[in-house]
């Protein structure tokens, strides 16, 4: 039933990055736009800030303890440094709370975030300090 949920609520997302990865970063990647009315309450963009290209991004209800391909966002694409993605939510989806993780194109540890309330975030931008070695999240 989870999985069944999870799929749901995600195939829904219409999560298309435009853009090919191997082209020159664009300033903003955005997805296409739902046709359906979308949960803006939830809505939020991510902007890659890190230095770093993503090869991987989840977006899921928190407590689940795994990540499925069904919580992927990016579906094969690129997230460039310096790009960013509106995640737009089906009206359906109804969690209160959701965690984040990316997946590096190099050899590197994933990174989450989680319990986020997108109820209250319009913004995630994920930024790296090489001094500290630290991948952080700026909520807004």
């Amino acid at each position: 039933m989870r999985k069944l949920f999870i799929f749901i609520a995600f195939i829904a997302l219409c999560l298309t990055v435009n853009g090919n990865s191997s082209s020159v970063t664009k300033a903003n990647q955005l997805l296409s736009p739902v046709t359906i009315t979308q949960n803006a309450d939830l809505d939020f963009t991510i902007v890659n800030k890190t230095g770093y290209d993503i090869k991987g991004l989840y977006v899921g209800p928190s407590g689940t303890g795994d990540w499925t391909k069904d919580d992927e966002v990016l579906h094969g694409k690129v997230f460039k440094n310096g790009a960013s993605i509106d995640i737009e939510f089906h009206p359906r989806a109804t969690a209160e709370k959701w965690d984040i993780m990316v997946a590096w194109t190099g050899d590197y540890e994933n990174e989450e975030w989680l319990d986020l309330d997108l109820t209250e975030i319009n913004k995630v931008t994920l930024v790296y300090d090489r001094n500290k070695d630290v991948t952080s999240a700026i909520i807004e």
